[in-house]
């Protein structure tokens, strides 16, 4: 078996420079995002684990890690800016599929509560994120965390 060659070493040092960077950007938000950070993870990402193996509990958690990704890749190329919204799109559709699946009116235990709980969270921050993607897009781009957000050099 080979080892990989400096090549491919150096194709995962961005990708481990954008992981570590935005993750510290995160721990450099104000503390009132950063609760909020936590509670889009909890809903999203710890709270699903009590209700495998229903297929939401599965989807939900994926849809969060692809959404960490984009971001990650947005952070990775212009840093800490309104534009990692975007990441959060993935929710759109997961949504729509959980508005399509599941009576959100008529929540039955507690699986039917962490389903409203989490398409309420998940729709303010994607409000949140259609403010700041259209801020981006007429012309605020700075790196919204000051010195150190700018993204990996």
């Amino acid at each position: 078996m080979s080892t990989p060659g400096p090549s491919a070493q150096q194709d995962r040092s961005p990708v481990l420079a954008a992981m570590t960077g935005f993750m510290g950007s995160i721990f450099k938000m104000p503390p009132g995002w950063r609760i909020w950070v936590g509670i889009l993870l909890l809903a999203n990402m710890i709270v699903p684990l009590f209700f495998l193996p229903r297929l939401e509990a599965v989807i939900v958690p994926v849809a969060l890690m692809l959404g960490g990704m984009s971001q990650m890749a947005i952070f990775g190329r212009l840093g800490f800016v309104r534009l990692l919204g975007l990441g959060h799109f993935w929710w759109i559709p997961m949504l729509a599929w959980l508005w399509a699946r599941v009576d959100l009116f008529a929540p039955q235990g507690a699986f039917g509560y962490w389903l409203l709980a989490l398409f309420v969270v998940n729709s303010l921050s994607l409000l949140i994120d259609v403010t700041d993607v259209v801020r981006y897009a007429l012309g605020d781009r700075a790196p919204q965390l000051g010195p150190g957000s700018e993204g990996p050099a």
